[in-house]
């Protein structure tokens, strides 16, 4: 039978070639895909090729590329991931460049699909030339074929960034949004490994991209800080930003926003830059450039509608480590006033503000998202105090103040003050207060209340943290740990259901 196929594959392929019979035999040859096992339909494509059916494709009637490209990708669904692209190397490659962006898109979406299934399916030196092609279509004008094509470039396998990234040199010269693409895969693959953010150095990639802050497109602007933010976050990406002067550019550009009339676009990136690296690297910031944090704090105590969001983003980032507390901590008054300000803000704020409030002082009170605190190695005592004297700013009664938002009506808000509680039960004088608020472990253990998931996972993480304290007697315990037992979403159905099974 599969020489039958070949041979009825064969005569449709020969039908190809006269106008008349092109668009019956390309139906044909869809049914003949649709309707016969995969293996026999690729055994027949191998045998005869698929150059004919490519040819279809450069005709004038429209129609006749559309019914093509449906033919083209049924025979490329027959195919495992990446071995149309093995058997039809050449095809591919001129599909890959085709006028027409539906055959681009047809030819990028094989090379996806191997690339996600297994970046090694197609080996680099036999498909560099493929690898090439598709990292070009970061250009295209078509936007789901460009972003398409990024992808694919962010997941290569390694030995093929050498090549790849000198030919993508070329889209340096195209627009902002091409140029954006090839730094998102800089960037991208830069963080894979230290020996392919060299190769990306070497070419001069990061250079240029603080080049391109100089550039007057505003909007351009903030989406290289962007890239920039999450290139400095990693050791190598901030050490060659020291090491070459090129923080000392960006500074620069920072003290130049005074007189810029779009400097309320550009400050949020620009926070954001050096909140990341403060996040990583807090005494080299705050000790050489604490003014750079100026606007931010200045955005909290005033409110801005435009800076505060990132503002409080980046407080809470920044403050997220015990060398990042205490390098706050040493600016003093500056920044007590904005501890009292996010406290202000978790009380009066509407419900985004709110929501970003106290995920910003949970970050700042928490201690366990630092890597350098375990059990071995406890938390730094000043720290301790520290955070004690700020969560006290949330209120007289900060505890009663946290224990009203917890039941707050607003989903978002519950889970946000159910977070900054786990951060203050992170601490010996969290867990106290805790003990100390009346009715609070009751309303901790109380499973009638209806939560979304993440809520409950998130007062979950509180009792499992409270079940090991030693601020509640044994009794109490003992029920925090039968909670914990029984995991978040245990439900009193579930007991009812479970007796009557014993019985």
């Amino acid at each position: 039978m599969p020489g039958e196929h070949t041979d009825r594959y064969r005569n449709f392929i020969k039908r190809l070639n006269r106008e008349e019979q092109r668009p019956g035999a390309l139906n044909d040859i869809k049914d003949l895909l649709d309707t016969k096992p995969a293996v026999e339909v690729v055994s027949a494509m191998r045998d005869v090729g698929i150059s004919e059916i490519v040819q279809c494709l450069n005709v004038t009637n429209p129609s006749h590329v559309d019914l093509t490209c449906d033919v083209l990708r049924l025979c490329f669904e027959k195919f495992q991931a990446g071995e149309a692209i093995k058997d039809f190397t050449s095809n591919f490659m001129y599909l890959l460049r085709h006028e027409k962006s539906c055959v681009r898109k047809l030819a990028v979406d094989q090379v996806r699909k191997a690339v996600t299934t297994d970046p090694n399916i197609l080996p680099v030196p036999q498909y560099i030339d493929v690898f090439v092609a598709t990292a070009q279509m970061i250009c295209d004008p078509d936007i789901e074929i460009a972003q398409e094509a990024v992808l694919i470039t962010k997941n290569l396998p390694a030995k093929a960034y050498p090549k790849v990234l000198e030919e993508l040199r070329m889209a340096l010269q195209q627009n902002s949004s091409s140029r954006c693409n090839v730094f998102e895969i800089v960037v991208h693959i830069s963080a894979k490994s230290h020996e392919l953010f060299k190769l990306c150095a070497k070419m001069e990639y990061v250079d240029f991209m603080v080049l391109e802050l100089q550039s007057d497109d505003v909007l351009y602007q903030v989406n290289v800080l962007e890239l920039l933010s999450r290139l400095a976050i990693k050791p190598h990406g901030i050490n060659y930003l020291v090491k070459h002067g090129e923080l000392q550019k960006i500074l620069g550009h920072v003290a130049e926003l005074r007189n810029n009339p779009l400097r309320g676009l550009l400050i949020p990136g620009y926070m954001k830059f050096f909140g990341c690296i403060a996040h990583t690297y807090p005494k080299e910031i705050f000790v050489k450039h604490a003014d750079v944090f100026d606007e931010l704090f200045d955005a909290i105590r005033s409110s801005d509608p435009a800076l505060l969001p990132v503002a409080l983003d980046t407080l809470g980032f920044v403050g997220t480590t015990v060398e990042g507390k205490l390098c706050l901590a040493a600016l003093g008054s500056k920044y007590m006033e904005a501890v009292d300000s996010v406290c202000t803000l978790i009380r009066t704020g509407n419900t985004e503000t709110k929501v970003r409030a106290l995920n910003c002082f949970a970050g700042l009170i928490s201690v366990d998202k630092d890597p350098s605190v375990s059990d071995t190695n406890p938390v730094d005592h000043r720290v301790t105090l520290m955070t004690r004297e700020w969560f006290r700013s949330l209120h007289t009664k900060p505890m009663e103040t946290l224990f009203d938002i917890c039941k707050n009506p607003f989903p978002d808000i519950r889970q946000a003050a159910f977070i900054l509680l786990d951060a203050v039960c992170q601490h010996q004088w969290g867990e106290e207060m805790v003990a100390r608020s009346a009715g609070l472990v009751e309303f901790l253990l109380d499973r009638s209340i209806v939560y979304t998931k993440e809520t409950n996972e998130a007062k979950y993480d509180v009792i499992k943290r409270l079940a090991h304290s030693p601020a509640f007697d044994t009794v109490i315990v003992g029920r925090l740990n039968t909670y914990v037992e029984q995991g978040p979403f245990y439900s009193e159905s579930q007991l009812e259901v479970a007796m009557e099974e014993g019985e």
